[in-house]
């Protein structure tokens, strides 16, 4: 009997949709592998009434899935890799995978009105520290204020509590077909993307590891498992917490050099950086950045 290969998601329409999307590229390859999927609530996903520092950060989005994952309840997971903790769980793997999806942020505005247009005192909504400390500093005669729930939830609460826009990820309203509801695409060197933004991951129990690397060359890209190599590096060197806003977006060229936007913030203080290295300078870089920044991180 064929085993089927159970998978793991948020049962959010994006979570579930991103899935979709790995599990198709599989089947592409290999029609006759058979997958069921296994949506999974998680903390939260349940707890929409507080903010996502105050819950435990990143992990609150995770880890129902990955206690599934050494239950053996699920074989492996599909993530949106920004809301993964750099450091991995003992006994499980996690692959960035496919083709990283735009990962600016935008504005979606009620009245269609770009950011610098917004009236003041217009209410902006977001979830993320780090998109409240860059629209502040953009633009601050808008009143930002915290939103939590879904993509569609936070649309629905726009137009409910008559909010002038939202703060979202260009890959979540890409995937599902939104861009439409777009006013303003932010450059990454303007507002910068959290880490791993618009990167998809499968996450997987060490034990899996014989049967994915099976399908991993169905999923590999190169320039994504790059990014997402050198934005864990900075993860790991900043060790900042989820209550630290911070950014940090990695485009790799093909000339072997790789384009880096950086944005902390600590207290009042906060420092953006834009730059371009070579690839194999890229720990040299960041020491120097440490150094740089020094007791301010």
């Amino acid at each position: 009997m064929k085993k089927v290969i159970r998978v793991g998601t948020r049962g959010s329409t994006l979570a579930v949709k991103q899935t979709e999307l790995v599990l198709k590229r599989i089947k592409e390859k290999n029609p006759y592998i058979e997958f069921e999927i296994v949506k999974i609530t998680t903390k939260g996903d349940k707890m929409v009434d507080k903010p996502v520092e105050m819950l435990g950060g990143k992990g609150v989005f995770v880890k129902e899935i990955e206690k599934a994952l050494l239950r053996g309840e699920i074989d492996m997971a599909v993530h949106s890799m920004k809301d993964m903790p750099y450091e991995t769980v003992p006994g499980l793997l996690l692959i960035p995978v496919l083709e990283r999806e735009n990962p600016q942020d935008v504005l979606v505005s009620r009245d269609k009105v770009p950011l610098k247009d917004l009236r003041g005192g217009a209410k902006i909504a977001t979830s993320s520290l780090r998109r409240k400390a860059q629209i502040t500093r953009l633009a601050p005669h808008v009143e930002v204020i915290p939103i939590r729930g879904n993509i569609e939830t936070r649309i629905d609460k726009m137009k409910e509590q008559n909010l002038d826009g939202l703060i979202l990820a260009a890959s979540g309203l890409i995937r599902l077909g939104l861009t439409e509801i777009i006013t303003e695409y932010f450059p990454t060197d303007v507002m910068v993307p959290a880490a791993w933004q618009g990167i998809l991951a499968v996450e997987f129990r060490e034990d899996f590891y014989d049967v994915f690397k099976t399908i991993y060359p169905y999923l590999y890209n190169k320039k994504t498992q790059i990014e997402a190599e050198i934005e864990r590096k900075f993860l790991k060197a900043f060790g900042v917490d989820c209550k630290t806003p911070f950014g940090v977006y990695a485009s790799y060229l093909e000339n072997g050099k790789v384009n880096i936007n950086l944005f902390l913030k600590k207290g009042k203080e906060a420092f953006k950086k834009n730059l371009t290295v070579n690839e194999k300078d890229i720990d040299r870089t960041i020491d120097a950045l440490i150094k740089e920044f020094g007791d301010r991180i």
